[in-house]
């Protein structure tokens, strides 16, 4: 009897083990899928998009050239503009044009909006502060995880990139508890 007695203990640790092995390897793709979610929803998010996509053709129609001027990778490192309503001098003698443009930035619940280069694979690949990387440091955290991912090597032109910003009812948020979601779209050349 004693016999069976071990046995049945040392099966019940075998099978603990193989069970505890099971939950971590289950754990891990449910982390790692959750992850992929959570980034999903707040980069280029399907709603956000859309957005996106009207601030870029409103955007392209009142001379958004004048803003991608200001860029330059030589000389003073400007890699990524941040522009408004009032920026680059969009809506001289328009100002129409500029009162829909804040309605547009409010009823869409825009934080902030950049023109950048096409092509970010730089980014991916940034060590330090300097030189085109300290764009990295002129955004949040949240901005500069998100540049990470675009790349776009080889790719030449402007892309806009648009920063919202919203609570947990969907509702523009300003102050330290906002959900930040970003998107992007090519422009092609200006």
């Amino acid at each position: 009897m004693k016999r069976k007695k071990g046995f049945v203990f040392i099966e019940t640790i075998v099978v603990s083990a193989i069970l505890t092995v099971s939950l971590l390897m289950v754990f891990s793709s449910f982390n790692g899928i959750v992850i992929q979610e959570n980034t999903r929803l707040k980069y280029n998010d399907p709603t956000f998009m859309y957005r996106t996509f009207y601030l870029q053709r409103f955007f392209k129609n009142t001379r958004l050239d004048l803003i991608g001027a200001n860029l330059s990778l030589t000389g003073s490192i400007n890699v990524m503009e941040n522009f408004n309503c009032n920026s680059g001098g969009l809506f001289t003698g328009l100002y129409d044009n500029q009162a829909i443009c804040e309605s547009m930035l409010s009823d869409f619940h825009v934080r902030n909006i950049y023109l950048t280069y096409n092509d970010l694979s730089f980014v991916q690949n940034c060590n330090s502060s300097t030189g085109p990387c300290e764009v990295l440091n002129q955004v949040r955290s949240e901005m500069a995880g998100y540049l990470k991912t675009i790349g776009g090597q080889g790719k030449s032109g402007y892309r806009l990139i648009v920063e919202f910003s919203e609570n947990d009812n969907g509702s523009y948020c300003e102050g330290d508890k906002c959900k930040y979601y970003y998107a992007t779209i090519s422009l092609g050349d200006l």
